[in-house]
């Protein structure tokens, strides 16, 4: 290692082989009769100061992978560090509010209904002790204002506000203290497109001026594409590709990669998504059980391209896409001529 590589500052977050399993329980006496593995073997780094998106269907382990990285959700095995720090480790010395916080996808249901704003950020900022005493009120004023919040809304309860307020405010909370690393679960899936750009913009500039990093969770592709600088593609609790997100969305190397990119809508109705289509896609099949999970790939059952290989054994492991920096993916037969020419007949990128 160079002294460059060894000056390096760390990743705001790094997960390594990442497993966490929930017990199932049946019965009178729910007693455990299997497990659940909701995420199996997942690792990626999410560098300072950038935004990495984590994107999959609904149950593909990637909001439990969000909870996992803050403790949230029980680690099974695998490690997580927080800016060079085990998650265990923070969680001891009761730092890792300071250092990480999570914005979840419906903030009605995160902030506390009997509490104004101004009441809620007075309350983090004295039990964790950011500020002075004195300073407190100020403060409170800064963060609104940080997020885009008028002053005048400070009096008001959660419920007399807009969902883009709340998400905001949401967002204040998060903020109050200071934290270097934020997971964003689907913060913006459920407001309008015109809300949506401003909480996008926001995270930017919080980016920028603030230094924080962000894990964003969503299955927004179009979204993904406008804020990431690198993604993470998840499908029945593994990852399936890792690329930056420019070369993400211009050569995806793996079929379930390619199947979410064809599956966003075309804002044309002239356009004829299935136009020119060579490959022998077919309709898809549901995930596989989390709590039991077949031999082999994750993705086979789905896939137009899976083979005798692809259904024995363990799950292809991640490898490095020739001539493609940062770009992974975990397919056996990604880089066949059939593979790849299908895969470069697909659907515009967002």
């Amino acid at each position: 290692m160079t002294a460059a590589e060894n000056s390096a500052p760390p990743p705001a977050a790094a997960a390594a082989d990442l497993r966490v399993d929930f017990p199932v329980r049946t019965g009178v006496l729910r007693r455990v009769t299997g497990m659940t593995h909701a995420v199996a073997g997942v690792s990626f780094t999410v560098p300072e100061r950038s935004i990495v998106s984590l994107v999959g269907e609904s149950g593909s382990g990637k909001t439990t992978t969000g909870r996992a990285l803050l403790g949230l959700s029980p680690v099974t095995s695998g490690s997580v560090r927080l800016h060079g720090r085990e998650l265990g480790e923070l969680r001891r010395d009761r730092t890792l509010p300071r250092v990480a916080q999570i914005v979840y996808q419906d903030p009605y249901a995160s902030l506390n209904p009997r509490m104004t704003l101004r009441t809620m950020l007075r309350e983090v900022l004295t039990v964790h002790r950011t500020v002075e005493p004195g300073a407190v009120s100020g403060r409170v004023a800064e963060l609104l204002d940080q997020v885009g919040l008028r002053a005048q809304l400070a009096g008001r309860y959660p419920h007399e506000l807009s969902g883009g307020q709340r998400q905001r405010a949401a967002i204040a909370r998060a903020l109050a203290v200071e934290p270097r690393f934020i997971v964003c679960d689907e913060i913006v899936s459920a407001l309008d497109v015109s809300i949506q750009g401003q909480i996008l913009n926001l995270i930017q500039d919080l980016r920028r001026e603030r230094d924080v990093s962000f894990l964003f969770i969503s299955h927004d592709m179009g979204v993904v594409r406008h804020i990431s600088d690198h993604v993470v593609v998840m499908y029945g609790g593994k990852v399936m590709e890792s690329a930056p997100c420019d070369e993400l969305f211009a050569a995806p190397r793996h079929p379930y990669t390619r199947a979410l990119l064809r599956a966003v809508p075309v804002p044309d109705p002239r356009a004829r998504p299935d136009a020119g289509r060579t490959d022998p896609e077919g309709p898809r099949a549901e995930p596989p059980d989390p709590s039991a999970p077949p031999p082999g790939c994750r993705f086979q059952m789905s896939c137009p391209f899976a083979t005798a290989e692809c259904r024995e054994g363990d799950s292809p492991p991640p490898v490095a896409v020739p001539a493609a920096v940062g770009h992974t993916v975990a397919c056996h037969h990604h880089d066949t001529p059939a593979v790849r020419a299908a895969l470069a007949e697909r659907t515009p990128a967002p």
